[in-house]
């Protein structure tokens, strides 16, 4: 038993993974993708009174701290778990100074 299977030279008995733990049970399972799979990319920026459009992104916007606010309840309402946060500074030089 376990030995190679005179045809073809593959063994008779196809080794598993081990799926005690829930860590490597989610390794092994199929790929899904989930609201909760997510991470909302957040934008802020100081000074704005409503979200203001990032042309070279299509659908992002840059928020004020209240549209972020309510960007973030409606994506955990949507099942979004994570945000992360990019601080947007008012002045921006070529050695990012500002940062």
């Amino acid at each position: 038993m376990g030995g190679l299977g005179a045809s073809a030279g593959f063994p008779d008995v196809r080794p598993r993974r081990l799926r005690q733990s829930a860590a490597v049970r989610s390794l092994a399972r199929e790929t899904d993708l989930l609201p909760r799979h997510l991470v909302l990319p957040a934008f802020v920026r100081e000074g704005l009174t409503d979200p203001a459009p990032i042309g070279s992104m299509p659908g992002v916007m840059q928020h004020s701290l209240d549209s972020l606010r309510r960007a973030a309840v409606e994506a955990a309402e949507a099942g979004v778990t994570g945000v992360m946060l990019f601080g947007v500074p008012a002045a921006r030089d070529a050695v990012g100074s500002g940062a």
